[in-house]
């Protein structure tokens, strides 16, 4: 369970591996990025394990901010190579902790975890992609078993690990994200964009794959104009994936093009959320998004799909519009009441930063950890 206060041993130094298999963006490698900050400033040594060959997203962002980033080749799950290395260099850093994030991480810190004789931490993010193949939940479950402590993003998020681990739901650990709460320039996107002030900007940020199904969005985005009095409108998406294409190809279909841009990635979301007057997700599947949460620090109202742990954050008529997944008439009916009632969506932008405020912030995030790490350390 997610604590909120410090204690003093949880205080003492700790040499952290944090271990994640993907470089690209994505809530999970932001979730890295904010443990590995709020862990150096409350006095511990952070060790990043990020495989090579990746985009370099999240790893450019580790080396710049100073962290020894470690870059491993991995060929496979199972690569003996890889683990051998692994372990020569929990050695050599003489690393107290693993913690491994997702499925192949998870794993593996088991694994190296026990040839290097310490503990280690696993941290299932949402995604219910391990289980698609026996194998895989057996390699999770093994590594499970042996975790000082299992975490998920969700209370769904830990009921579907414990369901699908067979493992008891008091096992796993609930540890709600958390973000640092930045202050964006509102003016300087939208002159980019050339969107004038009479103009409502819809942000959407997230990877562009199957699950976020952007494709019910933009056919939501395609309903508005049987909407009458709307006011002018355009809606941006930030990220890149294997759904671009399809994406682009969708627009055209819906004669979008002049209100609906692709902006691919984007290292500026404080400043797209400051010039955004609405905040929409369509995913099929969540654990607690990340970018869900920068947007309500960022006052901005919200609509999202409800899964996942998003309810416990979008709540129906007083802090944004929940709809159910893959249903555009719905999502469409929610875009509409937002643009025509901009003071009732402010409203609920302003109450969903009270909401996000009061247990998901960058704190919250690093005390439940360090509680968390210190318990691991006992065993």
């Amino acid at each position: 369970m997610a604590r909120s206060r410090v204690t003093p041993e949880a205080s003492v130094p700790r040499r952290i591996a944090l271990m994640i298999e993907s470089d690209g963006p994505g809530g999970a490698e932001s979730v890295i990025l904010t443990l590995a900050d709020g862990l150096r400033t409350a006095g511990h040594q952070v060790f990043p394990v990020v495989l090579s060959g990746g985009p370099g997203w999240l790893s450019g962002r580790l080396q710049k901010a100073g962290f020894p980033l470690f870059l491993p080749h991995l060929r496979n799950s199972l690569d003996p190579i890889f683990i051998w290395g692994l372990v020569q260099w929990i050695k050599s850093q003489r690393i107290d902790l693993l913690h491994g994030h997702e499925f192949t991480m998870g794993f593996l810190a088991g694994v190296a975890g026990g040839l290097a004789g310490i503990p280690h931490v696993i941290t299932m993010h949402g995604g219910k992609y391990f289980d698609t193949a026996s194998h895989r939940r057996r390699m999770l479950r093994f590594s499970a078993m042996r975790a000082a402590h299992v975490i998920g993003v969700s209370e769904p998020t830990c009921r579907h690990l414990a369901d699908s681990l067979g493992l008891p739901r008091e096992r796993i650990d609930l540890v709600p994200n958390g973000v640092r709460a930045e202050r964006g320039e509102r003016a300087r996107v939208r002159r980019e964009l050339g969107i004038g002030d009479d103009v409502r900007l819809l942000v959407a940020v997230g990877n562009l794959y199957k699950v976020k199904d952007h494709q019910t969005m933009i056919r939501a985005l395609a309903m508005l104009d049987q909407f009458d009095a709307l006011p002018p409108w355009k809606a941006v998406i930030a990220g890149r994936g294997e759904e671009e294409q399809p994406l682009r190809a969708l627009i055209r279909d819906f004669s979008l093009d002049d209100r609906v841009l692709l902006l691919g990635l984007r290292s500026d979301i404080p400043d797209l959320l400051a010039a955004a007057d609405g905040w929409l997700m369509s995913s099929l599947s969540e654990g607690l998004p990340m970018a869900l949460l920068e947007a309500m620090f960022a006052s901005v109202p919200v609509i999202s799909t409800s899964v996942g742990g998003i309810p416990t954050l979008v709540r129906p008529g007083e802090s944004g519009w929940l709809v159910p997944p893959g249903m555009p008439e719905e999502l469409g009916h929610a875009i509409a009441e937002l643009l025509l009632d901009a003071s009732r969506a402010q409203r609920l932008g302003r109450r969903g930063r009270e909401i996000a405020e009061t247990g998901f912030g960058q704190e919250k995030l690093i005390a439940a950890h360090m509680d968390l790490y210190t318990s691991a350390s006992r065993r």
